[in-house]
């Protein structure tokens, strides 16, 4: 941080937490009393935790500034299905220690309400502290990263003539029964001479928290992606700048929260003062 930041971040959240007892924040500090590792909540996100909170993609691509930090939001999704935020962090790292501290930090604020399930990238340190934190929790891995990554560590028959990308999809959505996947698993290997691939080993060995047949009896809130946290973070780059210092940072953040919450608001408006229509003339719908 630089000169002020610290002082400036301290007052902000003093001042929150005065007009309104229900805002929550904690920051963790280093040995040398170093600030590292920042979490907040304000009473609506926490109130939106309690409704909507059986699913939370968690989320840490988005880097807010010129410290080059990870800002990690929670989100899910409400009744309209429009992106919620249950809470933010500014991490120092993305360590098991620092992902421990957030996960045990944001239980508190939510009353040590556990989501059923989080959808997150394929992090190793992150994974980790999931396990020892969530342990009621179901842990899947988000399609869309692995999409990206199986583009960038297998180019070369990816985007080749083979039809890779086609037969990695159905190993990623389709079939019922465990034993059909293990089959079409093993002759897409075959058949694109990938046996011997590291980072398909690798992504076998965590099939469980991917592939749709393991995960069918999983309540995802109709996510299978983090798909929410990525829209997330294009909303955030409308609003936040990487010349902001930390307090500017925070100001932008929270005109995101309100107009996010202004769209639900027309949305349920609107709700109220339209009937639905049906898709089809079908006399059962």
């Amino acid at each position: 941080m630089v000169k002020g930041d610290a002082g400036a971040v301290l007052e902000y959240f003093q001042k929150k937490k005065e007009d309104n007892s229900s805002f929550f924040y904690s920051i963790q500090h280093d040995k040398d009393d170093m600030i590292t590792n920042i979490f907040w909540a304000d009473d609506r996100s926490i109130s939106d935790y309690n409704l909507f909170g059986d699913v939370v993609c968690f989320d840490t691509t988005y880097k807010n500034n010129d410290y080059d930090r990870p800002f990690a939001p929670f989100v899910g999704v409400n009744h309209h299905k429009q992106t919620v935020v249950f809470g933010a962090a500014l991490l120092y790292d993305e360590t098991t220690e620092s992902f421990k501290w957030l996960f045990e930090t944001f239980l508190g604020a939510m009353s040590g309400r556990q989501p059923k399930t989080i959808l997150t990238d394929q992090c190793a340190a992150m994974a980790n502290a999931i396990v020892k934190v969530f342990p009621e929790t179901k842990h899947r891995l988000c399609i869309w990263h692995i999409y990206l990554n199986a583009a960038k560590n297998l180019s070369r028959v990816f985007h080749g003539p083979g039809q890779f990308a086609m037969d990695f999809g159905k190993c990623v959505y389709d079939h019922e029964e465990e034993e059909d996947w293990l089959l079409a698993w093993s002759d897409m290997l075959n058949k694109h001479k990938l046996a011997e691939n590291k980072w398909l080993k690798n992504l076998f060995e965590v099939k469980e928290k991917w592939a749709m047949v393991y995960g069918r009896h999983t309540f995802t809130g109709d996510m299978v992606s983090i798909q929410f946290s990525e829209s997330m973070n294009s909303i955030l780059k409308r609003y936040l700048k990487c010349s902001f210092n930390l307090l500017t940072f925070f100001k932008h953040y929270e005109r995101v929260l309100d107009d996010r919450r202004y769209k639900e608001l027309v949305a349920d408006f609107g709700m109220m003062h339209t009937s639905p229509v049906l898709v089809a003339c079908v006399e059962m719908l």
